[in-house]
């Protein structure tokens, strides 16, 4: 078994360390601009379940609501409200591709990857759902074959992707690990 280091995806390690001493990019949060500052998210929980209190099958804020519990770690939460969302717009990419961001939070990568393929299958463009579906490949499952695979269909799609640079220089860096690796 070769054992692949690629300095600037992964860094390298002792053998013992469960993580990565580089930290990994952060899945891209669907449908909205990252913000400049932080908002008061208990705030904004609050008043999206007073909303919901009211009216439990409002799309809009039940997408805001998880996205509210998503962008405060609120993993859990956010799958909740996600899947409620599901159970009424079934085939909201960009709701199925945060779900799958929060279950791979919880580390449940599998499932990420499920709905990643489903956000694809009913909005086969969806780019950040390609660009975390190479992320869960090269971080949790450590294919790094796939994570190329994935990678480089994102950039056929998008050549201008936000995260284009740094997907290009993964891709090279985990060309370059298994050629050492193959010898």
């Amino acid at each position: 078994m070769t054992v692949l280091c690629v300095p600037l995806l992964f860094g390298c390690g002792k053998a013992k360390d469960k993580k990565s001493p580089v930290n990994p990019p952060v899945p891209e949060h669907s449908g909205r601009p990252a913000e400049t500052r932080t908002p008061y998210y208990y705030g904004l929980i609050e008043e999206y379940r007073s909303i919901l209190a009211e009216d439990p099958n409002n799309l809009a804020a039940l997408i805001a609501l998880g996205n509210a519990y998503f962008d405060s770690g609120q993993w859990k939460n956010a799958v909740t409200m996600y899947e409620h969302a599901l159970s009424i717009d079934p085939r909201n990419a960009d709701v199925r591709s945060d779900l799958g961001t929060a279950y791979r939070q919880l580390g449940m990568s599998e499932r990420a990857l499920a709905e990643y393929r489903l956000a694809l299958e009913h909005e086969p463009g969806h780019l950040n759902a390609r660009y975390n579906t190479g992320i869960v490949y090269a971080y949790d499952k450590k294919d790094y074959r796939a994570a190329i695979r994935v990678w480089e269909e994102l950039l056929r799609r998008a050549p201008n992707f936000p995260e284009a640079e740094r997907i290009r220089s993964n891709i090279a860096s985990i060309k370059k690990g298994i050629k050492k690796g193959d010898k």
